[in-house]
Formats: C-alpha cells, structure tokens, sequence
C-alpha cells in the first residue's frame, strides 16, 4: 500500500488484455500516480526511461508525467493513458 489516505483502482486496457493498479496519492501541490501492479514486460526493457516510471525515495513507482495533476480525474487520465501505452509497448514493442 502506498499510503492510507490513498485512492486505488483498477484499469482494464482499451483493448482488453490487461489489467493494472493503481494509486492516487496527493502530494504537496499535485496528485501522483502510483502503480500497484502491471503485467511482465515480456522482455521487453522493463528500465524507468523505456517504461516511464519513477521511484520515490521508498522505492515504490509511479508514472513520469510531465505535468501537475490537479485532480483525481487528471489522475485517472494520466493512469489510462499510461496502461494502453504500456499495454502495446509490450505487445509490439514501440516506444511511447
């Protein structure tokens, strides 16, 4: 668990295959997006630039997004955008 006052859900990808966690932890002036659970990444480079993930100081990730997530809904945005990229990097191998 990333934090008790965090909100978590689940994603199921667009297209189906894959279902991923996550929690929504406000920070100081932001929201950000913890990942709970993602599939493997098949062998595919699984390192924070080719995945865009971050490490907080504990260790746990979290998606690298460029700007500040105002709200839970910004948070939901970025989560699904991120899965369904991850999703097809792992399917075809293409960058994001």
């Amino acid at each position: 668990m990333v934090a008790s006052s965090a909100l978590r859900i689940f994603y199921r990808t667009s297209d189906g295959r894959a279902d991923y966690e996550f929690a929504f932890v406000r920070t100081a002036d932001a929201w950000r997006v913890y990942i709970l659970w993602s599939p493997d990444y098949a062998g595919r480079d699984d390192g924070a630039v080719a995945t865009h993930r971050l490490s907080d100081e504990a260790g746990r990730r979290y998606v690298c997004w460029t700007g500040r997530l105002q709200s839970t809904e910004d948070a939901m945005r970025v989560a699904a955008a991120w899965a369904d990229a991850t999703q097809r990097y792992i399917a075809t191998g293409k960058q994001f």
